[in-house]
């Protein structure tokens, strides 16, 4: 059963978009350097969540708790963040994801995409840096889109809008249940916030969007608009619905005619006004490049070299056809028209390293180094630009992102790199590794770490762990919703370097494996909990839960490559996934207390063998009838669990918080576990609604984050008594999203003794990280929400 979720296209089209609760703002005193817990304070108020900005609204933290927040001790500590450009501060950040770009002839980029949990679907940016985003694309059933045209006076964006119920459409423009628009939002290219009105468009009450519909249609199919070209008399629209590209007058907006095009996708235009148009957009393999003329006749097709998907097209100043191929090259194909009268255009030159990111040393970023091209464009001084997102565009019906970040690039005609703007993380936990340089991974990248640099210059991109070429196998690419390769746990054991990551529904486990000479990580195992619906994986047992281990090394599925447990039952409800340092994985279950998979070992591949007849179990230790997390610690024998007791039972509003309670038991697997202390949690519902969702445990230190306000809780690990509070400095804006994953909080004494505590931060596509330097001994203010326990009888 799908649970229900902040970050998926589900949420985007129920009706909770009226007003997304994604903010809760908090405010952190001080200026640059160290920021201390005293001095933070609550924001008066969120951003309004009007209908024409972002339509992000903010949950009030209780005043109990904001007045609790500053009577805690100081903490010495700076805020920082991994893996966006820019961290808020100024209100800017990288957007988590670019379906389409627009290129200016003075070289301002226009983006689009259906999704980005700020708000930033649409964007602007001049010369590397942020103009502004466009408002009006997210919330109230507004999304963004999948393409997007600019003219001298215009911006035109594909736009979906998708039903918030019958109800809703009775009072405003909007499709009703079951049904989806798409069309295109005329806005000024002077402010790309203000729409500029046209006779004839769809008027939103309190807005000022201009919309033409293009297409209606169920929204269990997916027709959006995928390409779109204007001057400065048409504007011309792939109709995916109707098969026809549609021309309307781009200053009156009113149609002038259409011909017909099988699955139009992306289209540009030349100087000589003709249309070069994607066809049979729908399927990788069968996509073609056509001309055509401007009232639609055909001129010609391209000769495409074998294996090559174009999915965008633009034509420079010189005359010559850029195209962006996602297929294995990785690369912007230069077609120029032949010398020959009649030859038409013929590849001349290519851009960008062949093969990619995943040329030489795979997974390894850099200049020229595409991964996942969705958009191509030039300005009339001869500087391309390129979109990417570690997948390509969208499939259609596959929800509104792949979610696995973004980045735009410019290069000089020469070749040269003017500027890389990154967005990478979203639904992301975020873990230290210690290494020549440090390294953080995350659930699909890995970044170095040079903490001597000010803050938010830390962290450069040095990984790209997945690799859909060499690895199509991977789980996280048949996974959807439950597959994000999001929250990880990185241990090094007996000499292998695993990767460890589930999702932010507790719902698989994903293994991987790492080989010297790439940064793409090896698809080694997966856990799953149950029978998986469709035709993904071959062979998989027919009913009940089951471990995956790629015995072969080569992505085999044979019946052999499953284990599975005596009566082929499925696994009882999980909340908690824990891997230790020596490789034993746990699991915390609703109602079954706990589950330990032993490491068996390594096979002759490098994989990490468990099996279910290895597998221990443990009742839940009192006072716990429902386990919600857990760390386990073998060196001293220690666990740490959360979840709900008897007496603070189980909240269903916090479906996936990490319950009221947090214990810690030393010499665990005794036999006579000694519960040292419980320390209790906020967890209520509404109207008050307030939740921890995940903690850490990192040398003297319990490490605990609030659902709402993103603060995180700083407990004294011996004695469980409350030391203080971490929450967004200015550095990045005084604001966070929630933390509603079930691993969103790492931690990590350096030998320093300074701390890196890494918190997931999905609404501006980034993790925090917190640099914590602790007093010479741990405070300890008076021990309100904890108590000491006597051994477990």
């Amino acid at each position: 059963m799908r649970r229900p979720t902040r970050k998926t296209f589900e949420r985007a089209v129920c009706a909770a978009a009226l007003a997304l609760p994604v903010l809760v703002l908090l405010s952190a005193g001080g200026s640059g350097g160290a920021v201390t817990g005293a001095g933070a304070t609550l924001a008066r108020a969120a951003e309004a969540a009007g209908a024409r900005a972002l339509t992000v609204a903010s949950a009030a933290v209780p005043a109990a708790e904001a007045l609790a927040a500053l009577a805690h001790p100081s903490l010495s500590y700076r805020t920082s963040w991994v893996g966006n450009t820019w961290g808020y501060a100024d209100k800017r950040w990288m957007q988590i994801d670019v379906q389409a770009i627009a290129v200016a002839p003075n070289g301002d980029v226009f983006t689009n995409a259906p999704w980005d949990e700020g708000g930033g679907e649409l964007g602007q940016y001049r010369n590397g840096e942020l103009v502004r985003h466009g408002g009006e694309s997210h919330g109230w059933g507004m999304m963004g889109g999948d393409a997007i045209a600019v003219n001298d006076e215009y911006v035109y964006t594909a736009q979906t809008v998708v039903s918030l119920g019958n109800e809703e459409a009775k009072h405003r423009p909007t499709p009703r249940e079951g049904e989806e628009w798409t069309g295109v939002a005329r806005r000024s290219r002077a402010d790309i916030s203000d729409g500029v009105p046209f006779a004839g468009q769809v008027k939103f009450p309190g807005g000022h969007l201009a919309y033409l519909l293009i297409s209606a249609y169920p929204a269990k199919g997916d027709y959006a608009i995928r390409g779109l070209a204007a001057d400065e008399t048409r504007l011309f629209v792939g109709n995916q619905l109707d098969n026809r590209v549609q021309m309307f007058d781009a200053q009156t907006m009113q149609p002038v005619g259409s011909f017909p095009v099988h699955e139009p996708g992306r289209l540009a235009l030349a100087p000589d006004g003709s249309l070069w148009v994607i066809e049979n957009s729908r399927t990788d393999g069968a996509r073609r490049v056509v001309h055509h003329a401007r009232d639609g006749a055909r001129l010609g097709e391209l000769a495409l070299p074998a294996g090559v998907v174009p999915v965008d097209l633009t034509v420079d100043t010189r005359g010559r056809l850029l195209v962006a191929d996602n297929g294995v090259r990785q690369q912007i194909l230069i077609f120029t028209a032949a010398s020959q009268p009649g030859a038409g255009m013929q590849l001349s030159a290519s851009f960008g390293q062949q093969g990619g990111i995943y040329a030489g040393r795979a997974g390894a970023p850099g200049p020229q180094r595409f991964n996942g091209l969705t958009g191509v464009g030039v300005d009339r001084a001869g500087n391309l630009y390129v979109s990417m997102n570690g997948a390509g565009p969208r499939p259609f019906g596959a929800g509104p992102s792949t979610f696995d970040g973004a980045l735009l690039e410019s290069y000089t005609p020469d070749g040269a790199q003017r500027f890389s703007l990154q967005g990478l993380l979203f639904v992301d936990g975020a873990q230290f590794v210690d290494g020549e340089p440090p390294s953080i991974y995350t659930g699909s990248k890995r970044f170095t770490l040079d903490l001597s640099r000010p803050a938010g210059e830390e962290w450069s991109y040095a990984g790209y762990t997945a690799d859909r070429f060499r690895y199509p196998y991977d789980p996280y690419f048949h996974l959807y919703l439950g597959g994000q390769r999001g929250m990880p746990m990185v241990r090094d054991v007996r000499g292998h370097r695993l990767l460890y990551t589930t999702d932010m529904y507790s719902s698989y486990l994903r293994i991987y494996r790492f080989a010297d000479d790439r940064e793409t990580a090896i698809p080694s195992g997966l856990f799953s909990q149950a029978h998986i619906d469709g035709t993904w994986p071959p062979n998989q047992p027919p009913q009940g839960e089951w471990i995956w281990r790629d015995a072969t090394g080569k992505g085999d599925f044979s019946a052999s490559a499953f284990d599975q447990s005596t009566g082929s039952t499925n696994a009882p409800p999980l909340r908690a996934w824990w891997v230790d340092s020596r490789g034993d994985i746990w699991q915390g279950t609703e109602s079954q207390g706990i589950r330990q998979f032993p490491l068996q070992g390594f096979d002759h591949a490098g994989n990490p063998i468990y099996r279910y007849a290895a597998m221990r179990q443990y009742p839940p230790p009192a006072p716990f009838y429902r386990i919600a997390r857990m760390n386990y610690f073998p060196d001293d024998d220690t666990m740490f669990v959360s979840g709900s007791t008897p007496a603070h039972p189980f909240v269903q509003d916090n479906w996936n918080s990490a319950g009221s309670q947090l214990a810690r038991y030393d010499h665990w697997k005794s036999g006579k576990p000694v519960l040292r202390y419980v320390i209790g949690l906020p967890d209520r519902g509404a109207p008050d609604w307030s939740s921890i969702s995940g903690f850490a445990v990192a040398g003297d230190y319990v490490f605990a984050i609030e659902t709402r306000s993103a603060i995180v809780r700083v407990y004294d690990r011996a004695s469980g008594h409350d030391v203080g509070r971490l929450s967004p400095g200015r550095e990045v804006g005084s604001k966070s999203g929630w933390a509603d994953v079930p691993m969103p909080l790492t931690a990590h004494r350096l030998a320093s003794g300074e701390y890196l505590v890494l918190a997931e931060e999905d609404a501006y596509g980034k993790a925090l990280m917190y640099r914590f330097m602790p007093p010479a001994a741990p405070q300890a203010a008076a021990p309100t929400h904890s108590t000491n326990v006597a051994q477990i009888p």
